[in-house]
């Protein structure tokens, strides 16, 4: 079962493709920020949490939504919204929020036609997702809703971390 999981992954990983744009926008919003924000929940907080350590190791103002001391997000500012559905909650909240207050949004999602996706300035497509049969994230855990082989969105989650290390990469090397 494990070599079957870790083909699942590594094939998955090859398909993924972010366009050049999409990448050098990410970076130059990044860049530009007076501050940056992360926002998730679940698994995709936690990949948050591993992308805002290692921005804040680059040396950039970077704050994860849900620690207990967070300035307020403006103008000038970016939120990095990560949800595989795109519709997730408290995420949503979060983006609409930051929208109001003029911060851009990025979104790494599975799906450009999420809720989230079509309030966010940037959308970057990470494939992994399934549609799920029901929005709320806490009843699709305790239902057992997830796909086979890497549950609970495991390779949105994995692919995920392997592009923000890449972005990463890119940053270091600009």
């Amino acid at each position: 079962m494990l070599k079957l999981v870790i083909e699942e992954i590594t094939s998955h990983l090859k398909c993924i493709d972010v366009d050049e744009e999409t990448v050098a926008t990410f970076k130059k919003y990044l860049k530009q920020a007076s501050k940056i924000f992360i926002c998730g929940f679940g698994e995709s907080e936690l990949i948050g949490k591993a992308f805002a350590s290692r921005l804040k190791g680059l040396d950039f103002n970077v704050f994860v939504i849900t620690e207990t001391i967070v300035p307020a997000i403006n103008e000038n500012d970016v939120l990095v919204a990560i949800s595989g559905a795109g519709d997730t909650e408290p995420t949503l909240t979060t983006a609409k929020k930051a929208k109001e207050n003029g911060a851009k949004i990025v979104t790494i999602t599975s799906f450009s036609d999420s809720p989230l996706a079509k309030i966010s300035d940037l959308v970057v497509e990470i494939p992994g997702r399934i549609k799920a049969k029901t929005k709320d994230y806490i009843e699709r855990r305790v239902s057992g809703e997830y796909e086979p082989m890497t549950p609970f969105g495991a390779l949105f989650e994995i692919s995920t971390r392997i592009f923000i290390e890449g972005i990463i990469a890119e940053l270091v090397e600009d």
